[in-house]
């Protein structure tokens, strides 16, 4: 005989979901139908996690903000010279490409952060990106505020 608990219990992931993110302080997740049903979860940030405070934050704050902030801090750590949007993607582990230029690369490049390579061709498909003068500064405070892991 099935277990009639289960059962009942299918159809309410999404509002346990929701449930348990409040329970233990977090922000309700969010659901979107980009490249498919897309759900994010935020995470609460350890002390020593990799956190960056202070003077960055200070300096990112006013120019990008919100939850792009760290999406913006997380692109300047790993552009390696000269990278295309694909290669990008791949690193930081995401699939949806409207989702990664909203979030990752509108921001960084509307905030002067990382620059084209062909600016005279914004959509070449041989476009990558690097950072400016501006990014490297950023760069270097975050890298010297991250705590070790």
């Amino acid at each position: 005989m099935p277990n009639v608990g289960n059962i009942e219990r299918m159809g309410t992931g999404t509002g346990d979901m929701i449930r348990r993110c409040r329970e233990v302080g977090l922000a309700e997740p969010e659901f979107s139908l980009e490249d498919g049903f897309v759900i994010t979860l935020r995470r609460k940030v350890e002390p020593g996690a990799g956190q960056v405070t202070g003077q960055v934050t200070g300096q990112v704050t006013g120019q990008v903000t919100g939850q792009v902030e760290l999406e913006v801090q997380r692109l300047l750590l790993i552009l390696k010279g000269d990278m295309s949007r694909q290669e990008l993607q791949n690193i930081l582990d995401l699939k949806g490409r409207d989702n990664f230029e909203k979030r990752y690369l509108k921001p960084a490049l509307d905030s002067g952060y990382i620059e084209y390579t062909v600016p005279q061709k914004p959509q070449s498909r041989m476009q990558k990106y690097r950072l400016t003068e501006k990014g490297t500064k950023l760069l270097k405070t975050l890298k010297g505020k991250i705590a070790p892991k």
